[in-house]
């Protein structure tokens, strides 16, 4: 009998009895002894419960023996360690049969990036739209607006009927607590605006020059439609003139 074995069969029969040591219980989880992997990471666990580590672990060989509630409690556990990645609990391949359960899905939804509501704030924005502007009634542009990168940003493209047209990119800057957008247009006038949710617009303004401004207010109408208010300053917001004024409605 080899040492693996030795050290399985003393956990089974001990039931838990014997300490197993770090580097033992991870010879029997890389080995597949699921069962004896188990009762020496459960072992572990009882002395010290915040191991995320070992509760990871433990969840994974729970799960590959089939014992999906224990390991979503592990999981639960786990989670409330410190130790919740989103990343992990999703490509783990000892987690896979749990993937559909939806008291999964409850745990680990909300360990996805960018899942807080800040992240979220300009989703009103997203779709297919067309814009029209007071100015120039009849004249339909195009914007597209879409969820990139799993959720985290948000990407424009906008195109008019004399050619003009431009992108950008705008996502929540969790370290600063701002969001952000960087525009570029085939002109190749770029921009970049900063700002945040205010009651139910995001303003976001230019802040490179605090004399010459430039401000965006996006606003969700009642009617579904949403209004695009884009102000120009140059005497430090003390007054105001509108450069664009659009209304998107979907297409």
């Amino acid at each position: 009998m080899n040492k693996l074995n030795i050290i399985a069969s003393g956990l089974l029969l001990a039931a838990g009895a014997s300490a197993a040591t770090l580097e033992e219980a991870a010879e029997l989880f890389t080995a597949q002894k699921w069962e004896a992997a188990a009762v020496a990471y459960q072992d572990i666990v009882k002395k010290t419960p915040a191991n995320a580590f070992a509760l990871f672990r433990l969840a994974r060989a729970q799960a590959a023996k089939g014992d999906e509630s224990a390991a979503l409690a592990t999981m639960q556990a786990w989670i409330g360690a410190g130790g919740g990645n989103y990343q992990a609990a999703m490509t783990v391949p000892e987690l896979q049969t749990l993937r559909g359960d939806p008291r999964f899905a409850a745990l680990v939804d909300p360990l996805r990036p960018c899942a807080a509501p800040e992240y979220h704030q300009f989703d009103f924005w997203l779709g297919d739209w067309n814009v029209e502007t007071p100015a120039a009634a009849g004249v339909v542009s195009h914007n597209r607006i879409s969820s990139i990168n799993g959720g985290c940003a948000l990407h424009e493209q906008y195109t008019t009927p004399s050619g003009y047209e431009g992108s950008s990119l705008n996502f929540y800057d969790s370290a600063r607590k701002v969001w952000h957008q960087t525009w570029i247009d085939n002109q190749g006038g770029p921009l970049y605006i900063e700002g945040g949710f205010d009651g139910k617009s995001m303003v976001l303004a230019t802040t490179a020059d605090p004399k010459q401004v430039n401000r965006v207010t996006w606003t969700p109408l009642d009617d579904g439609r949403v209004r695009q208010h884009w102000e120009s300053s140059s005497d430090g917001g003390a007054t105001w003139s509108t450069a664009f004024d659009g209304y998107y409605s979907r297409r």
